[in-house]
């Protein structure tokens, strides 16, 4: 019974902010008191990106491009069936469930805000795959790479550490500083191909951390009622459904809400399953 409680008050939540954010035009709102300083900041930062491009070469453009795909979506739709094929599947659902969150509140963010990537020239920008070609179609704040990789390397640290059960403080000082390396080398090359300006990065960080955060204090409890709560497809199906009218509209169209409705259904067919 209690169960059925809180599923409702968690539904009914979301379809009363839907009801206030459409009769408010709460999205307009606060991207009116975003999208200027965000702006701006993205303007005044094309200048660190010039620098750093100042240092372009094949070799850091192979490296960097090679980075952007190893930790984008379509690189995990990839590898997380892997998980789930070689025996870990709460590894693989936790993992699956965090990245359909970040993708769908790292996008959310991106619409609501509808802040500019940097501009192109004077900047130069890379886009090795077709994917990348399709991001640069989004706005910018935050970078969802960056966002993507805190959270999805924090988390797989933190499982691995907790599933090994290690006290060596030399390895866990091991697995945080290379998971801290890939965020800053994901960081840079975001920059350094011309795909976000510092504010992108800064906001993917801090969004990142936070959603990190919250998904550690809440990631058992999500995983128990998958495995054996009560109306838990009947729940999901409804969650998911509200969702989408959730999601912001943004300033100009953009590919993001195909990417979540996409994802979305994938995270539907393992907790339906």
């Amino acid at each position: 019974m209690e169960s059925v409680v809180w599923q409702g008050l968690a539904l009914s939540g979301i379809f009363s902010w839907i009801v206030i954010t459409c009769y408010f035009d709460v999205t307009k709102k606060i991207r009116s008191l975003l999208q200027p300083w965000v702006s701006h900041h993205v303007v005044s930062g094309t200048s660190i990106i010039l620098k750093i491009q100042k240092h372009q070469h094949k070799f850091l453009d192979a490296l960097f491009s090679g980075l952007s795909c190893i930790v984008s979506v379509p690189f995990y739709t990839a590898f997380l069936p892997l998980l789930f094929w070689s025996g870990h599947g709460k590894l693989a659902r936790q993992m699956t469930l965090l990245m359909a969150l970040c993708d769908y509140l790292g996008n959310c963010i991106k619409d609501v805000v509808s802040a500019p990537r940097p501009n192109c020239p004077p900047v130069r920008r890379i886009t090795a795959t077709k994917d990348e070609e399709e991001n640069a179609l989004e706005y910018g704040l935050p970078s969802s790479h960056t966002l993507n990789t805190v959270c999805l390397s924090g988390f797989l640290v933190c499982y691995v550490l907790s599933y090994t059960q290690s006290e060596d403080a030399f390895v866990k000082l091991g697995a945080v500083t290379l998971a801290c390396l890939l965020v800053g080398f994901i960081g840079f090359g975001r920059i350094y191909l011309g795909m976000h300006s510092l504010i992108d990065i800064i906001g993917g960080l801090v969004f990142g951390f936070m959603i990190l955060a919250i998904w550690l204090s809440v990631h058992e409890y999500v995983d128990a009622f998958i495995v054996s709560g009560q109306n838990v497809t009947s729940f999901w199906a409804a969650l998911s459904f509200l969702l989408l009218f959730a999601y912001p509209t943004p300033e100009f169209p953009t590919p993001s809400f195909e990417y979540h409705t996409a994802f979305d259904g994938v995270v539907f067919g393992i907790v339906s399953n």
